[in-house]
């Protein structure tokens, strides 16, 4: 996707940030479109990968929160057509917990320190994290977190947790 792309420019100049920007907006728009036509681009009308790149571009519509709620609401709906990944609903509604400033459901976001290390976000009932994750197609999290030291090659890329 083009503003994957441009998120992964380094030492982005402004004209940069600003075509990055241009891009994001572009493509909020097309979803809106497609949403108002079609209810959620699954994998029937898109296939699995269109599906997964819709739920990116709804992910990342920071500046456009009535439509990550408006296409969280599609995507569940999708979902329980069997027509769309689980997985993309917990992603989702955890950005809109991050932006509310509410716990997350599902503990997919993470913030970095000051090391660039990567610290857990607060997650509602942690007791019960694991089983929301798996209920949602998502592996344990300190699985994940484990392909995440083995991804990046840092035993430490993982802030210590108390």
């Amino acid at each position: 996707m083009r503003d994957q792309e441009l998120a992964k420019v380094p030492s982005k100049t402004a004209q940069d940030v600003d075509r990055w920007m241009q891009v994001a907006a572009d493509n909020e728009r097309f979803l809106w479109d497609v949403l108002h036509a079609h209810g959620w681009p699954g994998h029937a009308l898109v296939g699995e990968q269109g599906s997964a790149d819709a739920a990116l571009i709804v992910q990342h519509a920071t500046r456009d929160r009535r439509l990550q709620r408006f296409a969280l609401g599609c995507l569940i709906e999708a979902v329980d057509a069997h027509d769309a990944d689980p997985a993309n609903v917990a992603y989702l509604t955890d950005r809109i917990h991050l932006h509310a400033k509410l716990p997350l459901r599902y503990g997919t976001q993470y913030t970095r320190n000051e090391h660039g290390q990567y610290r857990p976000l607060p997650v509602e009932d942690p007791e019960t994290l694991d089983e929301r994750r798996r209920g949602m197609g998502l592996e344990p999290r300190d699985v994940f977190e484990r392909r995440l030291r083995e991804v990046s090659g840092r035993e430490d890329i993982l802030e210590e947790r108390p």
